[in-house]
């Protein structure tokens, strides 16, 4: 809008006002008494064409779209924080509150209210604190008598940054352009993404007759969803207070009561289930630069392939299938510092694309590099 509102323009318009005979040379008079005058002016207009780009939806950042989704009723998903099972041994366990720590990272004990069980919470929200492998000792910050082992037990829910603006952006434009109402298919969609650690869901109506709806809810990290994290779609969506089985693929399959007690309307029953998981094992013979290993390789082609698979898994439009297409594995490869050239490429062992069904998700298997001497 602004975009010859620049300093060097404004600088001439005011050359061009000036009297014939007036010295506009640097240094001059004239020069030096419009000079400042005219960067601040400039300055002024860069901060007005900033100050527009905050007020759209397209453009908007950080706090500024935050208020803008405000408008429209959504909510930037907040951090969440990493749990873990917690397993101990000895004459006298931990009290509920104690801190550990483990490789830098502190945790609080908590326990469920469902079932009584320990669980360690991490203090810090995020994905910093998901990858502590089960059995790592969990060290008491304080000295606690009686106890012989501390020790940390699997991931019971994975911690999530904050959402980030392109995510958030891309929810308020599909709440603009929806509509997500009188629970449509876009609304269950908007209801199961404004759940906290929910990347993606992906909608399937009627999956088992009438009046029924099927959720895929994919975690912030492109996999299956956690258990807890589908529970809590579940109960926000359509609780399941009920026994309620609908036919499903030749097995009764549990659905929510449709008593309206959640966001669905009365009658819709809804299922929250997460994805299947489909490892996706790629290889291929490679020429490496010198001074690379194949193993240094395998390394860039395992991050730079399991980043591809989630923006894959959490960008593809709705309604379309998931297909991880050999080209673009093509595309990556050559992106890698590492490589030279490469041949044979396989996808789970074919020199084919693999397309995902409605239920699945893909991710990173193994991957065979065979170094060409």
């Amino acid at each position: 809008m602004f975009e010859d509102r620049t300093y060097e323009n404004i600088m001439r318009e005011c050359f061009d006002l000036a009297p014939p005979d007036v010295d506009l040379r640097q240094g001059g008079i004239f020069y030096d008494a419009v000079a400042a005058a005219c960067a601040k002016i400039a300055q002024y207009y860069a901060d007005l064409r900033f100050a527009f780009d905050l007020v759209f939806v397209t453009t908007a950042v950080d706090e500024y779209l935050d208020r803008r989704g405000a408008e429209y009723a959504v909510i930037r998903l907040p951090a969440t924080v990493a749990q873990y099972e917690y397993l101990w041994t000895g004459t006298a366990g931990p009290e509920i509150g104690a801190r550990f720590f483990s490789d830098g990272l502190y945790f609080t004990l908590r326990q469920k209210d469902e079932d009584l069980s320990l669980y360690l919470e991490a203090e810090t929200p995020g994905i910093i604190s998901n990858n502590i492998l089960p059995g790592s000792a969990a060290i008491p910050v304080n000295n606690i008598s009686g106890l012989a082992t501390s020790t940390f037990g699997e991931l019971i829910e994975p911690g999530s940054n904050t959402e980030s603006d392109e995510n958030y952006r891309d929810r308020i434009m599909e709440k603009i352009a929806g509509p997500a109402e009188n629970g449509n298919r876009q609304h269950y969609k908007t209801w199961a993404e404004s759940v906290a650690g929910v990347g993606r869901a992906r909608i399937i109506p009627l999956f088992a007759g009438e009046n029924t709806v099927l959720g895929i809810i994919i975690g912030t990290d492109g996999l299956p969803a956690v258990q807890a994290i589908v529970d809590r779609v579940q109960e926000y969506i359509d609780p399941m207070t009920l026994d309620i089985t609908v036919e499903y693929e030749g097995q009764p399959f549990p659905v929510g009561d449709g008593l309206g007690d959640g966001a669905a309307n009365i009658g819709a029953h809804f299922a929250a289930v997460a994805p299947y998981r489909l490892n996706i094992d790629i290889s291929f013979s490679a020429e490496l630069r010198p001074g690379y290993t194949a193993d240094q390789l395998k390394i860039d082609v395992t991050e730079a392939f399991t980043d591809f698979l989630k923006t894959l898994v959490l960008t593809t439009p709705e309604r379309q299938p998931i297909i991880v297409r050999a080209s673009a594995v093509s595309s990556l490869l050559y992106g890698l510092p590492g490589l030279v050239d490469y041949s044979d490429l396989t996808l789970n062992g074919a020199a084919a694309n693999v397309e995902l069904t409605d239920r699945q998700v893909a991710a990173c298997g193994e991957v065979t590099i065979n170094a060409i001497v």
